[in-house]
């Protein structure tokens, strides 16, 4: 069974969510965001992202994998963004 340890990221209000996702799982892999190869666009529309999570009293959940990990993004009902990232390296 592979190793996976969890990591919680709370997002910078005024930055994209895409930018979030890749600075928490550069994080949660000790990697520089700038020097780690995975690039989000692989992955995940970024402009559909960013905008998911725009409108308000949303109450929603959001799960996707993308560079070894498991990506959850959950919003409480003001639409505020919590990022969980179980890396599976």
């Amino acid at each position: 069974m592979p190793h996976s340890k969890e990591f919680y990221y709370e997002p910078e209000e005024g930055e994209a969510l895409s930018t979030e996702v890749v600075t928490a799982i550069a994080r949660a892999h000790d990697e520089d965001v700038i020097e780690q190869e995975w690039l989000i666009s692989e992955d995940i529309n970024t402009d559909a992202l960013d905008g998911l999570f725009q409108e308000r009293n949303l109450d929603m959940t959001l799960q996707f994998d993308a560079d070894g990990t498991t990506v959850t993004i959950i919003a409480d009902r003001s639409g505020n963004p919590r990022i969980k990232i179980e890396s599976h390296r």
